[in-house]
């Protein structure tokens, strides 16, 4: 069930929604939270990856792309809701979503070898 195209989907959207709201309110509006700026961004945004990385990989891929293009964006529309945009939190944000990426092309690699393995023999 987690592996399914609709379990992805719903990951993407909510995940979305977690994300706009956490970068898009007033800054005074969040909760203080442990740790460094860019370290939440690298956990916010690859969570938002992670919430959509079980599914079809092709998919993921153009999820990843779009939480990676959306990272950008919000830099550029916090000046307009009483935040700063940084580019450096974009790099944060791409580097969190990058690392899903890679993460799961990795285990799919890896899986397919070992079948690919397990067919020859």
């Amino acid at each position: 069930m987690l592996s399914s195209p609709a379990a992805q989907a719903a990951g993407f959207i909510i995940g979305g929604l977690i994300i706009s709201l956490a970068t898009l309110l007033p800054a005074e509006s969040l909760p203080p939270a442990p740790g460094g700026d860019k370290l939440h961004h690298v956990i916010g945004f690859g969570g938002w990856a992670l919430m959509c990385a079980f599914g079809p990989f092709k998919r993921f891929v153009y999820m990843a792309l779009f939480v990676i293009f959306w990272g950008g964006t919000i830099e550029l529309i916090q000046p307009y809701v009483n935040r700063y945009g940084e580019w450096l939190d974009f790099y944060a944000d791409a580097f969190g979503a990058l690392l899903v990426l890679m993460t799961r092309f990795g285990i799919d690699t890896f899986i397919s070898h070992k079948r690919t393995d397990i067919n020859k023999k």
